[in-house]
């Protein structure tokens, strides 16, 4: 008995519990890991958030108010969760998001009292400490009519930091304008185009700036004789953008200037129709 012992112990040695690559990373770059601090440092303390919207489908228009199923693609990074590719031959992994500090990134500007999301997705987090998320939300916000076409809505989304000033978290565009690679097309509602610029916004009980991201859609809506194509299949090109680092979002690097009549600083990237003089905001919200 005592000799059988000794074979799965000498066995065990032998050979022992499997390499796993993976989960030796997350030890690395877990180990005193604090998800409520910011992961701005010394050197570079503000925290750059690349922000972008992804448009899938509207569920719901009436002409007021716009009820839309997106991915809100968010990019920044995170030194801490940083690794060698001269000790572990893996360049990317992913996370659950309740693991880490993530942006808290929100929609101003809507009638609701929060976002929906529909699934809360990981995060992939690159060897380089970069960090890419997709998550996919559904939103409603506000729309205007025009006042030259009645048949035509502006409707405004404007995103920022809740907590952070810009000195702390800066939210800059992934792109000037809504992505629609897979968007499905609306019965009643078409989608024309879009617009996005980032402006910053001073409240008086602060002296810090406060930055956002403004986007605008603009829809038609379509005569009822007027034909048009749905798509049947779901959105599947998400999966073709987390392979590399390099795949993210380009950063528009427009320069804020100061609105002289107001307390509101923008870029020179315009929003186009109704819907630019709405950045103002009073010192009670964002």
């Amino acid at each position: 008995m005592i000799g059988y012992r000794l074979w799965i112990a000498v066995l065990f040695i032998g050979f022992g519990r499997p390499d796993m690559i993976e989960e030796e990373i997350l030890d690395e770059i877990l180990y005193n890991y604090n998800k409520l601090a910011r992961p701005g440092t010394i050197e570079h303390p503000t925290v750059k958030v690349e922000h972008g919207v992804n448009l899938i489908k509207i569920e719901e228009c009436d002409g007021k108010t716009l009820k839309a199923m997106t991915w809100l693609p968010i990019a920044w990074t995170d030194p801490r969760l940083a690794w060698s590719l001269d000790f572990y031959d893996l360049d990317a992994l992913t996370l659950p998001s309740d693991l880490l500090w993530t942006p808290d990134i929100v929609l101003y500007n809507s009638p609701s009292s929060h976002a929906g999301n529909a699934y809360n997705p990981r995060v992939y987090i690159f060897n380089s400490g970069s960090l890419s998320w997709y998550p996919p939300t559904t939103i409603t916000t506000n729309c205007e009519g025009s006042e030259i076409d009645n048949t035509v809505i502006f409707c405004l989304m404007r995103f920022g930091s809740w907590s952070y000033h810009g000195r702390a978290l800066d939210i800059v565009l992934s792109s000037d304008f809504v992505d629609t690679e897979d968007y499905i097309e609306h019965p009643e509602w078409e989608y024309v185009n879009s617009t996005a610029y980032k402006a910053v916004q001073m409240y008086a009980c602060c002296p810090e700036a406060y930055p956002y991201v403004m986007y605008n859609i603009t829809l038609r809506r379509r005569d009822n004789s007027q034909s048009y194509n749905v798509e049947t299949n779901l959105p599947h090109s998400i999966n073709g953008v987390i392979e590399s680092e390099e795949s993210k979002y380009n950063v528009n690097s427009d320069t804020a200037v100061l609105d002289k009549d107001s307390n509101t600083y923008q870029t020179n990237n315009t929003i186009s129709g109704k819907g630019s003089d709405t950045d103002n905001t009073d010192s009670g919200g964002k």
